[in-house]
C-alpha cells in the first residue's frame, strides 16, 4: 500500500485509540484516498460498526476498494474469524492495523471455499448466512440478510417465520422435497430457529442436507429422524419454480 495511504490510516488509528478505528480506501480515477469513518459500535473498544451514512458518502467519492479497521492493544495481529467472514461478505479486501504497535495485514474475500467446516459466528456465519451464500453461488439468487448477532429465538423473536415468504419461498409437501429446497426446523426452541439446504445425493450418499448448527462447524449430514422430527416446513424458492415450469 502507498505510503501516503498508510500514513493517513496510521494518524486516524492513533487518534481513535483505545477505540477501534474504521475507514475506507476509495479509488477515484488513478488516485486512491483513505476516508476515516465513524465507529458506531456499542462497544467500540472491542469491535467496529462502520456508520452506513459514512459508507454512502464514500461511494460518492469513488469505488470502495478496501475496508480498514484497527485492533488496539493486541499481543499479535491476527485477524479474527469474524474479520474473515465480514471480509468475505463485503466482497473487497480488508486492511487491519494494530495499535500502538502499528503492524498491518490484509485479507482477501474467500470466494470459492467449501461450505463445510466453517466456524460458527452468530450473525455472520450461521445457518441463514450459509443458505444465503449457497443460493447466491449456486443459483445466483440474492436473499436478504436477516442474521443478527444474538440468540434471537430466546428473545421472543421469530425471524424465520417472519421472513421466508417475503424472500420468495413457497411451502411444499415434504414428500416432494428436491435438491435446493430449504428445510426449516425447530431445534431446542419454541420457534423456528434453524434451516438447511436439502442436497439430495452428495458424495454417493442420499438424503443429505447442508447446514450450520448453533455452536458447531457447518456440515453436510443425512436428513435423518432427528432433523425430520424437528422439521416445521419445507419451502422452495419461486425462481426455481419458475425455472422448472419453463423447462417442463
Amino acid at each position: 500500500m502507498r505510503k501516503k495511504l498508510m500514513d493517513a490510516i496510521r494518524v486516524h488509528v492513533a487518534a481513535e485509540y483505545p477505540k477501534e478505528a474504521c475507514g475506507l480506501v476509495v479509488q477515484t480515477g488513478r488516485a486512491q484516498h483513505y476516508i476515516p469513518c465513524r465507529n458506531i459500535s456499542d462497544k467500540p473498544e472491542e469491535s467496529f460498526t462502520l456508520a452506513p451514512a459514512d459508507k454512502a458518502a464514500a461511494t460518492q467519492k469513488g469505488e470502495i476498494i478496501m475496508v480498514i479497521h484497527s485492533h488496539p492493544d493486541v499481543v499479535q495481529l491476527v485477524p479474527s474469524e469474524m474479520d474473515r467472514v465480514q471480509c468475505d461478505w463485503s466482497g473487497v479486501e480488508w486492511g487491519i492495523m494494530s495499535w500502538p504497535d502499528g503492524d498491518f495485514c490484509t485479507l482477501s474475500p474467500r470466494t470459492d471455499r467449501d461450505y463445510t467446516g466453517r466456524s460458527w459466528v452468530l450473525g455472520f456465519a450461521d445457518c441463514w448466512s450459509l443458505i444465503r451464500e449457497w443460493y447466491q453461488r449456486e443459483y445466483d439468487i440474492a436473499l436478504g440478510d436477516h442474521s443478527v448477532p444474538y440468540e434471537w429465538w430466546e428473545q421472543g423473536e421469530n425471524l424465520y417465520d417472519e421472513h421466508w415468504q417475503g424472500e420468495g419461498f413457497t411451502e411444499i409437501s415434504p414428500a416432494d422435497i428436491a435438491p435446493g429446497d430449504i428445510v426449516m426446523m425447530r431445534v431446542q426452541a419454541q420457534v423456528t430457529n434453524h434451516a438447511a439446504v436439502y442436497l439430495g445425493r452428495h458424495d454417493h450418499q442420499d438424503n443429505i442436507i447442508l447446514h450450520h448448527m448453533c455452536g458447531q462447524l457447518s456440515a453436510r449430514v443425512p436428513y435423518g429422524k432427528y432433523y425430520r422430527d424437528r422439521t416445521v416446513r419445507v419451502v422452495r424458492h419461486k425462481e426455481r419454480m419458475n425455472a422448472e415450469n419453463a423447462d417442463s
